[in-house]
């Protein structure tokens, strides 16, 4: 009995779940995505990152769109946050329910209650920005539709802040990329009339 009504749910739900739209429509809004993300650290001056990030950004045509974003880090061996603000992009390689994509996050930062400052010690930062705090986030993932306007988003990026730290062979400051790898998480939607 609980075959065939399990059979019969199918057979009702079926023309439905085809009738569906399965990307986004380029005329109907843009795409808007929540994501969470954290990683660990690459490279001898990686550091371990947790963070969020909303981005919105308007569909060109049904495989590309670009727009803006803002974002919460926080960088635990580094001992400061970050809240970037970028331009973002992203290419879906297919008009499809499920699509792989590549996207771009470039910009600036503003570090937040950095603790780990001018201590010389391994993984202190100095107190003195660079003169344009860089944000860069490039990655690589996949879009899954749940419904006409609303989807999941996986993918993995390489985070990079620039930041002064401490050269510990050197033992002064220097201005370089603190790398991080991102393993991202998000719920993208659409917005019909944005």
């Amino acid at each position: 009995m609980r075959v065939l009504r399990a059979i019969l749910i199918v057979v009702i739900l079926l023309p439905q779940v085809l009738r569906a739209q399965v990307s986004f429509d380029p005329g109907e809004g843009c795409l808007n995505v929540v994501e969470f993300t954290a990683g660990p650290g690459l490279g001898a001056l990686g550091d371990r990152l947790i963070g969020a990030n909303y981005l919105h950004e308007r569909f060109i045509n049904e495989q590309f769109s670009v727009g803006a974003g803002a974002g919460y880090s926080y960088h635990q061996q580094y001992k400061f946050s970050a809240i970037p603000v970028y331009f973002s992009t992203h290419y879906f390689f297919a008009d499809s329910r499920f699509s792989p994509f590549v996207n771009l996050k470039a910009g600036i930062y503003w570090k937040l209650a950095p603790k780990n400052i001018d201590t010389n010690h391994e993984l202190s930062i100095s107190g003195n920005q660079p003169g344009f705090s860089l944000y860069v986030s490039p990655g690589a993932g996949v879009k899954v539709h749940l419904t006409s306007h609303i989807g999941l988003m996986a993918a993995v990026s390489y985070d990079g802040y620039l930041v002064n730290v401490l050269d510990g062979t050197k033992n002064n400051y220097h201005t370089t990329i603190i790398p991080n790898l991102g393993i991202n998480f998000g719920l993208c939607f659409q917005i019909p009339g944005w």
